[in-house]
């Protein structure tokens, strides 16, 4: 999360140095002193942010704030670009709490070519009888979940309990394995949007640091 975090940082220093750097000083405007990734959970926080970190990016170049914006969670209807970044900020000035295990279960029933599955939370109750082919399950009043496979069958019934298990950030409800990988594809999807962009590879200005710290 920390080298997600950070390339996340880096992207917004360059957009700065290419973009937003030449303009303020044609203008005599004074450089901006501290830079980080603009993000937010509604537009006004995100618009906050892009004018701390990147003021007149939109006058500057509109399709790059479009590019950023795009990633929003109230643009795409996702929160991970916000819960990544929240996490990741609270656990790294704070402390990294243990992550909490969580078990969840559903259910498939196979009658021998029909299948029904059941995730975590359904069930199935009542009086009468489900079957197709030669299998069948009689009900007579049970209730069929992942906890509790049904009890009365005939003919060939295969019932398979599918167990989920999942690990959370304490103190949220965000699962840890999806967020990350969620996080690392929207991330290089994003470098890669920026870089054309703006023309400058993420291998260049990685040399380009490099060689600031060369002797003459």
């Amino acid at each position: 999360m920390e080298n997600l975090g950070s390339a996340l940082d880096y992207i917004a220093h360059d957009i700065y140095e290419q973009q937003i750097a030449p303009h303020r000083a044609s203008t005599g405007k004074p450089e901006t002193p501290k830079i980080y990734f603009p993000y937010g959970k509604t537009e006004n926080d995100f618009k906050s942010a892009v004018g701390s970190s990147l003021p007149e990016l939109k006058n500057v170049s509109p399709r790059l704030y479009d590019t950023l914006e795009a990633i929003q969670p109230y643009k795409v209807g996702d929160t991970w670009l916000f819960d990544f970044c929240r996490i990741l900020n609270e656990k790294k000035h704070d402390t990294l709490s243990p992550q909490k295990r969580e078990e969840k279960r559903g259910l498939t029933i196979d009658f021998g070519g029909a299948k029904i599955q059941m995730g975590p939370g359904s069930s199935i109750s009542g009086t009468g009888s489900i079957g197709t082919g030669t299998g069948r399950i009689h009900l007579q009043g049970d209730r069929i979940s992942g906890d509790s496979p049904a009890h009365r069958t005939s003919g060939k019934v295969k019932q398979t309990i599918i167990r989920w298990i999942s690990f959370k950030f304490a103190g949220t409800g965000v699962e840890v394995l999806p967020l990350l990988k969620e996080a690392l594809t929207g991330i290089k999807h994003l470098s890669n949007d920026v870089y054309q962009q703006i023309q400058r590879s993420p291998a260049k200005t990685e040399r380009d640091n490099e060689n600031t710290h060369l002797p003459d």
